[in-house]
């Protein structure tokens, strides 16, 4: 089973309980399903729990409660929630307030819940937006206590998991063609490219945190590092699939002189020298 999914479930579980106990506890909370999903929408999305990221959310969902209300004093029914959208979308983009994107859309789109359009007034924008921010709240809590996510630590996992199945490819290409081993199953580029790319989504989030994380990405060459990849990854899969031919293609392929290339080993540049020497 994986351990994320089983961390991020039980982080989810656990922030739901607490919502639905202070829910419970306080009579003021009218409906709990404000609460109750913007803790879904928030611990889902838990690579950008950070201080900035929590700042973002408290202030979007405000700002989209201020802007439903305003709307709603001119306009009302599903011609209300759209324009209210039209406006809320933008502005907080505007604002750098893009991580309460979700929490004001859905504090925006469930004001429709109310039987009668014209009650939509202060009192109930200001409740059911306090609602909302106790759910954020609960689960921007749990995810700094339960299992924070370590972007840099991830980044170095796997990092480390595309050097280890390189070499491993490496090594098992170079028995085959050794005539050792048979020849190796076709890799799935899939698992590379899914590796780089999650590696790519983590360093942007650091990017958007703030100088300090930039800095931390400058120090560990992780710029340097995923452009190698990326550089890397097309040649490997070509000479991938140029040995999975040949095997097809000979069947008992062997290539000793190739096998020396391949093994990473294997000293070319002293084999380079020695062979200059043999010319001069």
């Amino acid at each position: 089973m994986n351990n994320n999914l089983v961390k991020q479930s039980l982080r989810l579980g656990i922030s739901v309980l607490i919502t639905c106990a202070i829910a419970q506890q306080f009579d003021r909370i009218g409906f709990v399903w404000h609460p109750l999903l913007a803790v879904i929408f928030v611990v889902d999305n838990q690579d950008e729990n950070t201080i900035r990221a929590a700042r973002g959310r408290v202030l979007g969902t405000i700002t989209g409660g201020l802007v439903v209300f305003l709307v709603h004093t001119l306009l009302t029914g599903w011609i209300g929630i759209l324009v209210s959208l039209l406006i809320t979308i933008p502005l907080l983009r505007r604002l750098g307030w893009s991580s309460g994107l979700s929490t004001a859309v859905v504090i925006t789109v469930m004001f429709l819940g109310i039987h009668d359009y014209t009650l939509l007034n202060w009192s109930y924008v200001l409740n059911r937006s306090i609602d909302t921010l106790v759910g954020i709240c609960v689960a921007l809590v749990m995810g700094h206590l339960l299992w924070p996510k370590d972007r840099l630590k991830r980044m170095e996992e796997l990092h480390q998991q595309l050097m280890d199945s390189l070499n491993q490819r490496l090594h098992q290409h170079t028995r085959a063609l050794q005539g050792l081993t048979p020849t190796p199953p076709p890799l799935h580029p899939g698992l590379i490219t899914k590796d780089i790319l999650e590696i790519q989504r983590l360093m942007n989030i650091e990017q958007q945190l703030g100088p300090r994380h930039r800095q931390q990405l400058t120090r560990l060459r992780w710029k340097q590092r995923i452009s190698l990849w990326r550089s890397l990854q097309s040649h490997w899969i070509l000479i991938e699939r140029l040995l999975d031919a040949l095997s097809h293609k000979h069947q008992t392929l062997q290539l000793p002189e190739l096998a020396q290339k391949l093994d990473p080993n294997h000293v070319i540049g002293w084999n380079r020298v020695q062979l200059q020497e043999q010319d001069n």
